[in-house]
């Protein structure tokens, strides 16, 4: 096994989680529908981030959003 991959350890625990089953449910309910920037998926990277972190507010949160890291793993880049 090569042991340079191209997804992030961010991803990899990702890969799990975003499946089709979830991606069906997200069309069904449309929760993408009203959204502009935060789709589901990039909000769910966030959220997972912040409780890692243990980011003790949503200014918090919002401060570590101009990361450039940050916005590359959680899709945020336009």
């Amino acid at each position: 096994m090569d042991k340079f991959t191209r997804k992030t350890s961010f991803e990899q625990w990702f890969s799990p989680i975003f499946s089709t089953k979830l991606e069906e449910l997200v069309e069904s309910y449309q929760l993408n529908y009203y959204t502009k920037k935060l789709h589901i998926a990039s909000f769910l990277k966030l959220f997972v981030f912040a409780q890692l972190n243990e980011t003790e507010s949503l200014r918090a949160v919002s401060d570590t959003l101009f990361s450039d890291d940050l916005q590359k793993a959680t899709n945020l880049v336009a």
